[in-house]
């Protein structure tokens, strides 16, 4: 098995030992039995358990990131309708996807550590700003106002789908014609 294979065993098992037993009660022992390798492998790749964390959210949103340039690539070129889509509708689809590691973020690793603190504030920075451009693209008004408004409303549609296991994309999409994103 290569280097590759097994980092990916342990990015499963962790996800899944994480997302059964949360993510403070979740020992790296825990991962690597459920994983099929030794103990110290899991330090092969990650530092400690916040650091494998850590990169499971980088990744998450790298890839909301990436839809987001995506469809401001596309809104540029003239496509807006599926342009917008790939910013506002499937970005959010993205998150709820992974609500499980939402989760884990919110009710867990965000209050007790100031490194999952600053990941937050650097991922909500980075959101607005690409949200913000989104807007001013589309030419739809006060777009710092509105990327502020969509940022609060995706969060709490999180937490709606994470504590209560409700449906969101349908209010999502009420909310983006609410406001003038998406006709």
């Amino acid at each position: 098995m290569g280097q590759s294979a097994t980092k990916d065993r342990i990015v499963e098992a962790g996800k899944k030992v994480i997302f059964e037993k949360g993510f403070h009660s979740a020992r790296v022992s825990d991962i690597t039995s459920e994983a099929g390798v030794a103990h110290g492998t899991f330090y092969l790749y990650f530092k400690t358990k916040e650091e494998f964390l850590l990169e499971l959210l980088n990744s998450v949103r790298e890839e909301i990131l990436s839809t987001i340039e995506e469809g401001e690539k596309l809104i540029r070129s003239g496509d807006v309708d599926r342009g917008a889509n790939l910013v506002f509708v499937r970005s959010f689809e993205l998150m709820v996807k992974e609500r499980e590691l939402a989760k884990i973020f919110f009710f867990e690793a965000i209050c007790t550590s100031p490194v999952f603190l600053d990941f937050y504030r650097e991922s909500k920075s980075l959101f607005l700003s690409k949200l913000c451009k989104a807007l001013e693209l589309l030419n739809v008004s006060s777009p710092e106002l509105k990327a502020e408004i969509l940022i609060g409303t995706a969060r709490h549609l999180v937490e709606e789908a994470v504590l209560r296991n409700r449906e969101v994309a349908g209010r999502w999409k009420e909310v983006l014609k609410e406001l003038g994103v998406l006709s």
